[in-house]
């Protein structure tokens, strides 16, 4: 059953090893340089940097690498159903407990006023023969 610090770990290891596939490539120069003039510009930076890099075609050698790293991981697991129940099993023993408890008191003290009730009525009925 994976758990959440499971998924952390997987997603640590797809980003390693895209990091590693993309590791020997180095970025455009022109791509830094354009970023870099329109982020120093005053108006809206993520604009200028939209306007100034969309005449920069990706580059083919990048691109390969990514998607190479990309197919050669598996496809995630389909999570089951169990897992969710597993991971809300210990909250939903908590809450059962409580109600259980809750019903126990509930029922001691129902118990008490009707033990009271019939009491006072067949003392009634007594005093009344």
């Amino acid at each position: 059953m994976p758990d959440r610090d499971d998924e952390r770990t997987e997603l640590d290891r797809d980003l390693a090893r895209l990091a590693a596939a993309t590791a020997r490539l180095d970025a455009d120069d022109r791509f830094t340089e354009a970023v870099l003039r329109a982020a120093a510009a005053a108006d809206d930076p993520l604009a200028r940097v939209a306007r100034a890099t969309g005449d920069l075609a990706p580059d083919a050698a990048f691109t390969e690498a990514v998607l190479r790293a990309a197919t050669a991981a598996p496809p995630p697991a389909r999570p089951a159903m169990a897992d969710g129940i597993v991971r809300s099993g210990r909250a939903a023993i908590v809450v059962t407990a409580l109600a259980a408890a809750a019903s126990v008191l509930f029922f001691l003290r129902t118990q008490r006023d009707v033990d009271t009730a019939i009491l006072a009525s067949v003392e009634t009925l007594e005093a009344i023969e």
